[in-house]
């Protein structure tokens, strides 16, 4: 059982309700004047949303606030179902959409959607200005960095805001504690290695998507990741996910040039079995079936020997272990792994550089020879295939 932080309200309602609640609350002081200094937050907090500088010699008449505005509209013929968290139309002239999160993230690029659904809602009367604003105050991650939206607000940002506020109202209060709290975690969590003299199982690295997203950040950093391509789970883009509420996260370091039915990729992944956490080098492949069963043989056993062969050549081979993490495969699922590798950090101040190195030559040195020695044949193979399928 989770124990409250302290006797507050916000303790107890984490969900994104409560807190779209608070940012209506919080909002709707500009319409109450019974205490100046929370109209002015108000005011600061309605600057931060729009980022619209007019708004300094232009005086703010009105704020109307909706939290939870749903309605259904058709936009190209299209059904749309809109469903913003909190609509805020300043001034009966400019529309603020915020997509609140608090942990999850953006979906089916929500929106946008709710934008073209709002510009027909008010198409009779057009708004002069539709501003988008994405307020998530739990860990910031990739599908966050790639999140379109004209205003990012993060819990830091958040933070900042109500600072000065805090002496004003207990409500305030309670929910900056909160949020101090959960950010202090996120940077507790990012610790990857930690506790120290815990079993396994109770590894950050084990428990918490922060700590296996940082950890994968550190072996191939941010500068790898192309967000211009705009690629699903782009190369070098850290994606999460969880198995029966076990959490892990991978990485792509190699997409095919195929979409639909005859793509692949190689990937890495942080997950954890019956004897630790690990890290390993997978190739996924759809579209396996048993018709293609002995050509999928011989691939990944191809691909089992060049892991070998890359590994048998890097010096800290027996310092590290790396040995005994190659994998031969057999290839009967459209999904394998070739090296599997069990994170100890039991003296991981002595040894973290060298395994982040050598996870990251043996990444580089893979992709490079796969491109080269591997995917022509490949490609010809799938090439093939899809014509046969079209």
């Amino acid at each position: 059982m989770k124990k409250a932080i302290r006797n507050s309200l916000f303790s107890f309602a984490t969900s994104e309700l409560s807190q779209d609640a608070f940012i209506c609350w919080c909002l709707n002081w500009f319409n109450d004047g019974s205490k100046p200094v929370l109209q002015e937050m108000a005011k600061k907090i309605i600057f931060k949303l729009t980022n619209v500088k007019e708004f300094v010699v232009k005086k703010i008449v009105s704020v109307d606030i909706f939290r939870q505005f749903s309605r259904k509209v058709k936009v190209d013929n299209k059904s749309i179902h809109v469903k913003i968290d909190v609509l805020v139309i300043v001034n009966n002239d400019i529309a603020v959409i915020i997509e609140d999160k608090t942990y999850s993230n953006e979906h089916d690029q929500q929106i946008e959607r709710y934008k073209k659904g709002l510009q027909e809602i008010y198409k009779e009367k057009p708004l002069s200005k539709i501003i988008t604003v994405y307020w998530k105050t739990g860990f910031y991650n990739d599908w966050d960095e790639v999140t379109v939206a004209d205003v990012k607000i993060t819990g830091e940002d958040v933070r900042d805001l109500l600072a000065d506020y805090l002496n004003e109202s207990e409500i305030i209060k309670d929910y900056f504690d909160c949020l101090e709290a959960n950010l202090q975690l996120v940077e507790e969590h990012k610790q990857y290695w930690l506790p120290f003299g815990v079993p396994w199982w109770e590894l950050n690295i084990v428990n918490y998507h922060v700590a296996q997203y940082t950890f994968l950040r550190e072996i191939f950093p941010k500068e790898r990741w192309d967000k211009s391509t705009g690629k699903y789970e782009g190369e070098y883009e850290i994606w999460f996910g969880s198995s029966f509420g076990r959490p892990w996260a991978q990485t792509v370091v190699k997409w095919s040039e195929f979409k639909k039915g005859e793509w692949y990729k190689l990937y890495w992944r942080i997950d954890r079995d019956k004897n630790g956490p690990y890290i390993s080098f997978r190739i996924c492949e759809w579209g396996y079936s048993k018709k293609k069963a002995e050509r999928h043989k011989k691939l990944y056993q191809k691909l089992s020997l060049l892991m070998a062969e890359i590994v048998e050549a890097m010096s800290d081979k027996d310092k590290l272990g790396l040995r005994e993490a190659v994998k031969s495969n057999n290839g009967g699922y459209n999904e394998a792994a070739f090296f599997h590798y069990h994170l100890d950090f039991s003296d991981w101040d002595k040894n973290k550089e060298m395994i982040i190195q050598a996870i990251r030559e043996i990444s580089d040195k893979f992709v490079e020879r796969f491109t080269r020695e591997v995917e022509p044949e490949f490609l010809e193979y799938k090439k093939e295939h899809a014509e046969k399928n079209s």
